[in-house]
């Protein structure tokens, strides 16, 4: 097993992501068997250099070697719902991704 993460805001565009975040945390709970969930913050520079920061939820999940396609797309189906531009996550294979969202 390998380790992998999402990353998904507490809000976009002032639209709350508990329902998300709830149903991304049971989605990875039924198809790996658990997840650990907790909050952090993320800062970056926006399009014009000002300093943005944002409160997001992290989840990691421990995703079997046969099962790693099974976690990108999951994680693709949370970046087009949660209409961000994208959304940051490590891979299993320790990559880390940004993946587009519908924004």
């Amino acid at each position: 097993m390998k380790l992998a993460f999402i990353i998904i805001p507490l809000e976009v565009n002032k639209v709350p992501m508990t329902g998300l975040i709830a149903k991304t945390i049971n989605a990875f709970f039924k198809e790996f068997d658990g997840c650990t969930h907790y909050r952090v913050q993320g800062v970056w520079k926006d399009h014009v250099f000002r300093k943005v920061s944002i409160e997001c939820e992290k989840i990691e999940v421990a995703v079997p070697s046969d099962e790693h396609d099974v976690f990108i797309m999951m994680a693709k189906d949370v970046a087009v719902e949660a209409g961000v531009k994208e959304i940051m996550v490590q891979a299993p294979d320790g990559q880390i991704l940004f993946i587009p969202g519908a924004n």
